[in-house]
């Protein structure tokens, strides 16, 4: 049975300095216009790389990878001319700044992994991972040194020899070994697939999402499998549109896992690799599209929300704290590379702007402050949402000092009983006698969690 961790104590911090807020800093990443920092990727506190793709409203044709040496301040735009014309530019994977590997995903030899060793001017594909059957789909890869590495994309073959098609290397990619039968796992009742860059490594571990909720797990890069049914319903919102998850491991057992449900946030704790999973019901806002660890820290954790906002947790997601930005732009935090407390990066858009606000989006984003020392006022943990009366027989009403736009009842076994689109109250009259959380869906695109009873 799942269970429910609440944290909805009022936390006090008497006594302590004020200390910098976090907060992002806009970059200009010299993309094209309407182009998006797809797969984000950091070498160090230095090096880093970008696989881009563009809105269907860019009017340039081009693929992109982007090129920082000096913690993302100025980019390097390389055009990626190599795979297909008609395949997607998707997973990258970086070691150096001048070596990494990039995916490219389609139909039959549009798909492939290719390796640049001159900071992405030029790409060879490693043709031994082939990709090459009709229904072949090459989604991630990763190396953990200029030798090892492992590609897995979606199942391939048929019958009893159907699994997904997975690789390893030991010499950089100039050979790659698939993995047979009783080795790579095999999709669920035959049709189950993955996600492009939907990948999370922690040491030798390795996870991948798919489409039906389940964590294709390894704890050895990629030698042996396992699977783990999450309570999640798709990690990629394609076979279940509206539904997406992602994960962030701080060690091989613990890890936090965000899914939005169609506009509902849910957060789920795991302590023994993700096999299962217990629900989160912290305080403040988090937000439910992506989640990093942060290297170097006991339990410290960031999520964001594309053009929603980002936020941050130091207590393995019990409390969370928003991370500032520039007023003068619109929120927009893609893709999450963390490298310590005080270096960290999230995706933009370039050469765009809110159709709401009228205000721009950044391009790129860097961090400012440190995750580690950081500490607001004496509020900094306290929720914004209220509800009262509380317990409640029928109508309840909810203050915040965000704008309200849906409220949505969910009992302690993560269902969801009750939702509708309100600013402020929701009757409850027709509930079972109990406890329930009322999540508030933000008109920003955040959300955030109280508890009430009705009695």
């Amino acid at each position: 049975m799942k269970k429910i961790l609440f944290s909805l104590a009022l936390v006090s911090i008497a006594g302590l300095t004020k200390a910098q807020t976090p907060t992002w800093v806009a970059k200009t990443t010299g993309a094209p216009a309407l182009h998006f920092v797809n797969v984000l990727k950091a070498v160090d506190a230095n090096t880093l790389w970008f696989s881009d793709t563009k809105a269907t409203a860019a009017t340039d044709t081009g693929r992109y990878i982007g090129i920082s040496t000096d913690g993302g301040n100025t980019w390097t735009n390389k055009l990626v001319t190599a795979p297909s014309a008609s395949a997607t530019i998707g997973d990258i994977h970086p070691i150096s700044s001048t070596t990494a590997w990039l995916i490219s995903s389609g139909s039959g030899s549009q798909n492939g992994v290719w390796k640049s060793t001159d900071a992405g001017t030029t790409w060879t594909k490693q043709t031994t991972a082939s990709y090459s059957t009709s229904i072949s789909f090459a989604n991630v890869v990763h190396f953990w040194d200029a030798n090892v590495g492992f590609t897995a994309g979606d199942p391939f073959q048929a019958g009893s020899n159907q699994r997904f098609e997975m690789y390893t290397t030991t010499n950089g990619g100039t050979t790659w070994t698939n993995l047979p039968v009783g080795v790579a796992p095999a999709p669920l009742n035959g049709n189950e697939y993955g996600y492009t860059s939907k990948i999370t490594v922690q040491g030798d571990n390795i996870w991948l999402g798919t489409d039906v909720g389940r964590l294709l797990y390894s704890p050895n890069r990629g030698a042996s499998w396992q699977a783990f049914q999450t309570p999640v319903v798709d990690f990629g919102g394609v076979t279940t549109e509206g539904f997406t998850a992602d994960v962030a491991f701080k060690d091989t057992n613990n890890g936090l896992m965000v899914e939005d449900q169609d506009g509902i946030g849910v957060l789920w704790t795991s302590s023994d690799k993700g096999q299962t999973w217990t629900d989160v019901i912290p305080n403040g806002t988090f937000y439910p599209n992506n989640i990093a660890y942060v290297p170097g820290t006991a339990n410290t954790y960031v999520t964001s929300g594309f053009d929603a906002g980002s936020s941050y947790s130091t207590d393995g997601g019990l409390n969370w704290i928003e991370i500032g930005s520039d007023p003068t732009l619109e929120k927009y935090f893609g893709s999450l590379a963390f490298v310590s407390p005080t270096v960290g990066f999230a995706g933009g858009v370039s050469g765009a702007q809110s159709t709401t606000s009228g205000l721009p989006f950044p391009s790129f984003n860097v961090l400012s402050g440190n995750l580690n020392l950081a500490v607001s006022d004496v509020n900094a943990n306290k929720a914004k949402l209220t509800a009262y009366p509380n317990p409640a027989v029928d109508v309840v009403t909810f203050k915040s000092s965000k704008d309200i736009k849906e409220v949505a009842i969910i009992d302690l076994s993560g269902k969801i009983v009750k939702r509708e689109k309100t600013n402020s109250q929701i009757n409850v009259s027709n509930l079972a006698k109990g406890t329930y959380v009322a999540q508030a869906i933000y008109a920003d695109g955040s959300v955030e969690n109280t508890k009430v009873i009705k009695k």
